[in-house]
């Protein structure tokens, strides 16, 4: 199999693969800081330093779920690591205060809009599969605005384990019509985003192919710098199909 082949299905990664991710992280967490020391009374460094030792807290205790992404969880253990009491309102409020932000900055990579529009037009099941909770990742899904090109959304809430296990893509195959599985395609920014070869030996999937940004033991994935790259391949895909 190889990316020459027209896919039946195309499963995306969402953080920092439709759009990046640090700038967002760092927009919300700067409003963060500034809230912990303009209402909390506590300057920078001292809850910088609080609050990454929470997020290592709070995933070491969790583990690979999708709570163990939650800045409510952060926001709230960093408050009690800097001697604060527990204030749930407080913590309410610094997690929305840290999406908002993160939100504002929050903007497409440059050809996603063009690619899931082929993807449509060509009648290409498209897919979403993303670590973290549904109501945050739904929320960025419609910021983008392109919740209505998407087919099927799995986030690692609705399992009990992350894309590393490949719960949430099994629960995908579940979902969809069987001859969706065909020829599957997956981009993402990690290797685990688009877990090929695991896939087909598993049975879930009957063949695909992937695209990551970063490095991959895997026959079937490639490197990809650009959305575009992936959206030339389906074009040439779709002439060799017709």
């Amino acid at each position: 199999m190889t990316a020459t082949t027209m896919p039946t299905m195309v499963v995306f990664d969402l953080d920092d693969t439709l759009y990046e991710y640090a700038p967002c992280d760092a927009a919300g967490k700067a409003a963060l800081f500034r809230f912990a020391a303009e209402e909390l009374g506590v300057m920078s460094p001292a809850f910088e330093q609080a609050y990454a030792q929470a997020r290592v807290n709070v995933k070491k205790r969790l583990g690979p779920t999708a709570s163990s992404h939650s800045r409510l969880l952060y926001c709230h253990e960093a408050m009690e690591l800097v001697g604060l009491r527990s204030e749930p309102h407080v913590a309410l409020v610094m997690e929305q205060e840290y999406w908002r932000n993160y939100m504002l900055a929050m903007e497409l990579r440059p050809g996603v809009g063009d690619l899931l529009q082929t993807l449509r037009f060509n009648d290409v099941v498209t897919a979403i599969v993303t670590d973290l909770t549904a109501q945050i990742q739904f929320r960025k899904l419609y910021h983008l605005d392109i919740a209505k090109l998407i087919d099927h959304v799995v986030c690692s809430e609705e399992t009990a384990l992350e894309k590393a296990s490949l719960q949430p893509f099994e629960l995908l195959a579940s979902r969809v019509a069987p001859d969706a599985l065909d020829c599957v395609w997956f981009v993402g920014d990690q290797d685990f985003d688009a877990p090929v070869d695991a896939l087909v030996e598993k049975g879930v999937i009957r063949d695909g192919f992937g695209f990551v940004h970063g490095a991959t033991g895997q026959e079937r994935v490639q490197h990809w710098n650009s959305v575009r790259e992936v959206e030339d391949l389906l074009e040439r895909s779709a002439g060799r199909a017709a």
